[in-house]
């Protein structure tokens, strides 16, 4: 039995698969694993958010937006997490904003709930070691629960990897979101565009309407899996790396709630004005967190920069800078030292 945090964090760890790559992907077991915790992703409704850039912001917008000043509940799955597993999964009720510390799940509900889980983890081990589930999986079907547990009215689920076989594909959503497309996880989902887009465009389902703010050959891509699945696509021009985000996330909230707009004035200023840790974040004058990890990324953190109007930036910047192994590091180094000489 769980007693403490470190526990839970060094038995998850014990999950993570040692080479991951098209195999290791597959939707049979996270689907078993719901199927014995009781298929909790269908007791709250949904939207689902993918893409290169921008979909944990999208996805964090839409679930502030959603929650709005109405009193419901709305549940946040968020992936990777930057210090604390709870970061993944966050509820947002009332008035008030549950981010950060003040927000995460009570240590003792996070160690009953995953208590839970590691019995049926283990019993899936023991009778179907085949359908172990990984580190991810097993997180996904923990935030599912929790939300199911808490009776959450909706909750905004944001994409591991990928779309089509990402463990957050079981969800059927009353929304799907797409935010752009670009070259990201090549040797799991593709080295060319229209690969990209195409496994992406697997969350999109039958007669469920989708928004998106890819262009291009990715925009035909997906327009051509929403034709087939019957499904409404609205596209977002998202040229603007501030506002991206936003727009997809009201669009997708203004379509789920019928309202339009769902909300507006100083109710939606004070929602948009909320910043994300590790995401464009300010965490002292002139010093900014950001985690841009592809080309694509590098481009919106350049526009954010450069038309901030919360920020001065002088003829010289300091930039620190680490990237993980199989990153595409020379053509982010190159349009950082390009753009900000």
């Amino acid at each position: 039995m769980f007693k403490s945090y470190y526990q839970v964090r060094d038995w998850l760890e014990g999950f993570i698969p040692l080479v991951y790559g098209k195999e290791e992907l597959g939707l049979a077991r996270i689907e078993y694993l719901l199927h014995l915790l009781g298929n909790p992703q269908e007791k709250f409704k949904s939207i689902h958010v993918t893409g290169t850039s921008g979909k944990g912001s999208t996805a964090f917008y839409a679930a502030r937006l959603l929650q709005g000043s109405q009193k419901i509940k709305v549940g946040l799955h968020l992936s990777p997490h930057l210090v604390d597993i709870r970061e993944r999964v966050q509820i947002f009720e009332g008035e008030g904003l549950r981010i950060r510390d003040e927000g995460l799940m009570p240590m003792e509900r996070f160690l009953r709930l995953f208590n839970e889980i590691k019995s049926i983890v283990e019993k899936i081990q023991k009778d179907k070691p085949e359908l172990t589930p990984s580190y991810f999986e097993i997180l996904v079907a923990a935030s599912f629960l929790y939300f199911a547990q808490e009776k959450v009215d909706w909750a905004v689920v944001e994409v591991g990897i990928g779309g089509r076989l990402d463990a957050t594909n079981v969800l059927a959503p009353e929304v799907s979101v797409i935010t752009n497309i670009g070259l990201d996880h090549t040797e799991i989902l593709g080295k060319i565009i229209e690969k990209i887009a195409f496994d992406k465009a697997g969350i999109i389902k039958k007669g469920v309407s989708v928004v998106t703010g890819a262009s291009g050959r990715a925009l035909q891509v997906i327009a051509d899996v929403a034709r087939k699945r019957q499904a409404p696509l609205i596209t977002i021009d998202t040229q603007d790396g501030q506002l991206a985000n936003k727009l997809l996330a009201i669009e997708a909230v203004n379509l789920v709630t019928g309202q339009r707009p769902y909300l507006q004035g100083s109710a939606l200023t004070k929602i948009l004005d909320q910043t994300i840790p590790g995401r464009f974040e300010e965490v002292e004058p002139g010093v900014i967190l950001d985690g841009a990890h592809n080309p694509d990324k590098i481009r919106f953190l350049i526009r954010w920069i450069r038309n901030s109007q919360q920020l001065t930036v002088n003829s010289q910047l300091t930039l620190v800078i680490a990237f993980k192994k199989g990153k595409s590091w020379k053509k982010m180094v190159d349009l950082l030292f390009k753009k900000f000489p």
